[in-house]
């Protein structure tokens, strides 16, 4: 009889503890999502001594369906690899010039800049300079950060100048694929963006690859959070520019609100950007994150429309009073709330009005919103409370926003809930998504290492292809399957044997978790048992010591439980010696108990 396997399947219990090496093996077995090396379908095989079957219709359409599925694949597959051997005879015209310009001094090198952009106004395209270009930029970094392209990142650098995405695995050195790139398309003289995911990474980038271009005669610009208008002017006409993509508005900061408040401008003398055309050639790190994650969140500038501050507080009482399936239900898919019979009457008798609705004295937005408040904005999870504010924590970065907030009245609820001061109502007076930012570039590109799950959408929106550019070595990670859990409670206790577990063996581990609540609870776990280790979350009292946490996390015996304000773009070094603390301690083990942003 032919069978399908289902998603999910019951893994033995050995299997688990030969994976643990005898480790505390509990005595209920769990579930594994299914692994991709289990066949789909099972199939007698055909012996000797017996007639081949003739197999049922039913079968010879799944069998048929299951062979299509792997063409697709193969043919998929072999696109891409196609793409990458054609651009070997890129890299093959790069390392044939590499030792003419190994030759160079240092002046020679950096006269090729001059003379690529001679070469350009004489009407050479930067085809025809590309592989010499990206000889120099490999001389560049070996000389100024001890650090020589390898083979599969010009590949890189040579995708991300075709307008596509890179992918390309954690550890690859995508930092210093974006340097050809970007040195390329800045011998144009109308600027390159490079966008990564916050302020820390892209003065780091500014710092560090800076030197690269600085060392070739280049301008490297950085934005950051308080710089003054004249500061952030001078910075955007550099060669290249070094900013970031954070969704919280600042005064002063970042890509989208430059371009947001030089629209809303009056004067010539207001205008940041270059004008009139600001945008050229952008390279966005962690591109699905900026894009497809976050890409839709609109950045808003809000105007103070100050009324009805008062109505909040009461409102709030009143939802206090009202019970969830007795005065109202809510519906979880659009956090949406309706009101019965029964709370309607009650709210309105609460309040002394004859109707939540009467358009001279209306009840009914602060009442719903007050529910919503109540309902769908947890404390520790939606928002923190810090200094008599309440904070938005992003839920795919954890980070706070400080200047983010909630709009259609939904924040002043949460802040009446919550008791502390009731700030204006906001209306918008300018706002763009990220995808219509992004849009705006002539040229776009884009590096990560979880996008081809995203191709169709980076396709229909950007017109952008993922090209999945090899490994320089063998991956060594093990990725082990998915564990799911009957309760909350069961997850953490497991994932807490499982920290003991590694921290006996004096493996560093990194534990993520999606919000402040879920990091703290385990923290509470691990005292229990003794177990030092670092928490990494939205509080101030983490937050302020995130540089330094991160630092310590791939040393020995050291645990770190953080929420995603960890996660992109942050480079964990194994002890400060990688190769070392591979061969002595195994690596890093990497646990995530909450996988809905599972990618990093």
């Amino acid at each position: 009889m032919v069978t399908a396997a289902s998603n999910t399947a019951l893994v033995p219990l050995q299997y688990r503890q030969q994976r643990r090496n005898n480790h505390h093996p509990l005595l209920t077995p769990l579930f594994f999502n299914k692994s991709a090396t289990y066949p789909l379908l099972v199939f007698p095989s055909p012996s000797k001594t017996h007639r081949r079957r003739t197999l049922s219709p039913v079968s010879a359409s799944l069998m048929e369906t299951a062979n299509e599925v792997r063409k697709s694949w193969s043919g998929f597959s072999s696109l891409n690899n196609w793409v990458v051997k054609d651009y070997y005879r890129l890299v093959n015209s790069v390392n044939s010039m590499e030792p003419q310009i190994q030759n160079l001094s240092d002046e020679q090198l950096r006269a090729k800049t001059l003379e690529f952009r001679r070469r350009l106004r004489e009407g050479e395209t930067l085809a025809h300079i590309q592989a010499e270009a990206f000889a120099v930029v490999r001389e560049a970094a070996k000389r100024k950060l001890g650090m020589r392209h390898f083979d599969v990142q010009i590949i890189g650098g040579a995708v991300l100048h075709d307008g596509a995405i890179a992918e390309m695995k954690t550890g690859e050195g995508k930092t210093l694929v974006s340097t050809l790139a970007a040195y390329l398309n800045a011998l144009t003289g109308e600027g390159v963006h490079v966008v990564t995911v916050n302020d820390y990474l892209a003065q780091r980038d500014a710092e560090w690859m800076g030197r690269v271009h600085r060392f070739l005669g280049l301008s490297v610009g950085l934005i950051q959070r308080g710089m003054k208008s004249k500061e952030r002017r001078s910075n955007y006409s550099c060669d290249i520019t070094y900013t970031n993509n954070s969704v919280s508005c600042s005064e002063g900061q970042e890509l989208g609100f430059d371009y947001l408040r030089d629209n809303l401008a009056t004067s010539h003398e207001q205008l940041v950007m270059r004008w009139p055309k600001s945008f050229h050639f952008a390279i966005v790190d962690e591109v699905d994150s900026v894009l497809i994650d976050e890409g839709r969140n609109p950045l808003l500038i809000s105007g103070e429309a100050n009324k009805d501050a008062a109505r909040y507080p009461v409102a709030a009482r009143v939802a206090e009073l009202l019970i969830k399936g007795l005065h109202y239900s809510i519906e979880l898919k659009d956090n949406s709330v309706e009101l019965t019979e029964e709370g309607i009457a009650l709210a309105e008798m609460a309040l002394e009005t004859s109707d939540l609705w009467d358009e001279n004295d209306p009840w009914a937005r602060f009442v719903f919103n007050a529910l919503k408040a109540k309902e769908f904005y947890k404390r520790d999870v939606q928002y923190i409370v810090r200094n008599g504010k309440a904070l938005i924590i992003n839920e795919l970065t954890g980070r706070v926003e400080e200047k983010r907030r909630w709009s259609d009245g939904i924040h002043q609820a949460v802040e009446a809930k919550e008791g502390v001061k009731i700030q204006a109502d906001s209306v918008v007076v300018a706002q763009i998504t990220y995808q219509s930012l992004f849009k705006l570039y002539p040229r776009l590109s884009g590096m990560t290492g979880t996008a081809k799950t995203e191709e169709k959408e980076f396709l229909k929106m950007f017109q952008v292809p993922v090209i999945e550019v090899p490994t320089n070595l063998p991956n060594i990670r093990k990725d082990l399957p998915i564990q799911a859990f009957a309760t909350a409670r069961g997850k953490w206790e497991y994932v807490r044997e499982e920290v003991e577990f590694m921290f006996q063996l004096g493996r560093p581990v990194l534990v993520g978790t999606t919000s402040v609540e879920n990091s703290e609870y385990l923290s509470d776990l691990l005292k229990e048992r003794k177990i030092p280790h670092n928490v990494l979350n939205a509080r101030p009292k983490y937050a302020a010591r995130e540089a330094d946490t991160v630092a310590q996390a791939g040393r020995k015996y050291a645990i770190t439980i953080s929420t995603n304000m960890a996660g992109r773009g942050t480079d964990i070094i194994l002890g400060g010696n990688p190769k070392a603390c591979e061969r002595n301690f195994g690596g890093k083990y990497t646990s995530i108990p909450d996988t809905r942003y599972s990618r990093s």
